[in-house]
């Protein structure tokens, strides 16, 4: 083999190796009341093949036990507002905002709740501990999305867009489009480096 082909194989590998660098990503999470221990395990193995194409893996951290001097190239707050137990009727329509992450002079802050409630009752009899996961972990996406990308513009399709029907919640496949990616790749926007208190708008 060539010296000048070698060289040329060592730079794609060292390019490759930089441009899949995982950043982790410290997701505090309070309690999440009526939440299956299946719907659960599934948000969280749905969140990390979400996020995993934009190089970022999800630690999930108890918001109570947090510990001052922990190191992370990326911190999020979600709640989880009512319940997340299946109600025994529900609506497929709901106007209210399913997701919303807090903005204050413009920036986008590393806080977002999901309401269980509002979903539960949009998916109707379509929340089976797989379905209902699945959901959850696409709602916490999009909002993920805003925080790393620090915008509050949505894409034409994928998690990214202004609003999900029933289907892009629950359907087998549902993923951020290469356009979102980039935005949540770049370095100068993938650090936050503190949780601070306040809430000052919505997403």
């Amino acid at each position: 083999m060539s010296l000048t082909l070698r060289a040329l194989l060592l730079a794609i590998c060292l390019s490759v190796a930089a441009n899949a660098q995982t950043r982790k990503l410290a997701l505090y999470s309070g309690p999440i009341r009526g939440l299956d221990p299946e719907a659960n395990s599934v948000m969280r193995a749905e969140l990390d093949r979400l996020l995993a194409p934009a190089g970022i893996e999800v630690v999930w951290k108890n918001l109570a036990a947090r510990k001052a001097g922990e190191n992370f190239d990326i911190v999020a707050v979600i709640s989880f507002e009512s319940s997340c137990a299946p109600a025994e009727t529900g609506s497929e329509e709901t106007a209210a905002s399913l997701a919303h992450t807090s903005i204050s002079d413009g920036r986008i802050l590393p806080f977002f709740r999901v309401d269980c409630t509002r979903l539960v009752a949009m998916l109707g009899s379509q929340t089976a501990p797989a379905v209902l996961g699945r959901a959850l972990a696409r709602l916490a996406g999009h909002e993920i999305y805003h925080i790393v990308a620090q915008t509050a513009e949505h894409k034409e399709e994928g998690i990214a867009k202004a609003s999900f029907s029933i289907r892009d919640l629950t359907a087998a496949r549902f993923v951020l489009d290469s356009m979102s990616l980039q935005l949540m790749r770049a370095p100068s926007r993938t650090r936050t480096p503190e949780i601070v208190s306040g809430d000052g708008g919505q997403q």
